[in-house]
């Protein structure tokens, strides 16, 4: 899934797609899936969300996905440095992030069985 989020004065790309949960894996060294499964405190959803939409963001503007595997967490600091600290914890933005994230699985077109009926 794509879109563009508003963070602060920023509009900033986000793509979601099956690997970008490897790419997490790669930067900050946890499993997204099985953090998900797992019961998080509101704390760490807010840092799920905002390391996820850092992914999702530089997905988004790489066209060498090889370049991916080159990212690190002092580049997702730069990143997180282009906002103002409100912006990224707002809670509107951190569903917006998250729903782009949801996207990919979630899908949106109805079935060809109610179409018929």
């Amino acid at each position: 899934m794509y879109r563009e989020v508003t963070i602060g004065d920023k509009n900033v790309p986000m793509l979601s797609m099956a690997s970008v949960d490897l790419y997490y894996k790669n930067v900050f060294g946890e499993d997204p899936i099985k953090l998900q499964t797992q019961e998080m405190d509101p704390g760490d959803m807010v840092n799920f969300t905002i390391r996820m939409g850092f992914i999702m963001a530089e997905f988004a503007k790489r066209k060498e996905r090889k370049e991916m595997m080159k990212l690190n967490e002092e580049a997702f600091y730069d990143w997180m440095d282009q906002f103002a600290r409100e912006d990224l914890c707002d809670i509107d933005k951190l569903t917006e992030i998250h729903d782009v994230y949801e996207g990919n699985t979630v899908s949106t077109s109805e079935s060809k069985k109610e179409e018929g009926q």
